[in-house]
């Protein structure tokens, strides 16, 4: 709880009434999928709220998931759909390697935050791009 703590005291002294909202990322009942995607309308649509200031994002491991302690400091719960490998006949995975994990969900708040890309030199992403004007997301 020192973590979500710590937010809220860093956030009580910022002017406006905006707070981050933490994130845990795990298969449970009452988690909300990352994105889902309305086939009839073409629409991505993402659970995040721009009510909030920003986002903090809790992932567990592989194996036993998010422990009760993390939990405790999460706001909400956030799932990553995965299909069965493709196929009617299932056989996809249980999990998702962590790091995988990271980058969806965070490909996905930055998607919804409206970042742009780095800008790219040859085949390389430049690291010293513009400061982005969604920054505050």
């Amino acid at each position: 709880l020192d973590a979500k703590n710590y937010l809220r005291q860093k956030q009580s002294s910022d002017d406006d009434d905006k707070q981050v909202r933490v994130y845990g990322v795990e298969i449970m009942a009452n988690a909300r999928p990352i994105m889902r995607y309305d086939p009839e309308t073409g629409v991505v649509r993402f659970p995040f709220d721009r009510k909030w200031k920003g986002a903090a994002f809790i992932f567990g491991n592989e194996g036993q998931g998010l422990s009760e302690k993390q939990r405790e400091v999460c706001d909400e719960f956030l799932f990553i759909p995965q299909t069965r490998g493709g196929s009617r006949m299932g056989k996809g995975s249980a999990s998702m390697n962590v790091a995988c994990a990271a980058a969806v969900v965070l490909q996905a708040y930055c998607t919804w935050a409206g970042f742009s890309d780095a800008l790219i030199q040859g085949e390389k992403f430049l690291s010293d791009s513009p400061p982005d004007v969604n920054e505050k997301y």
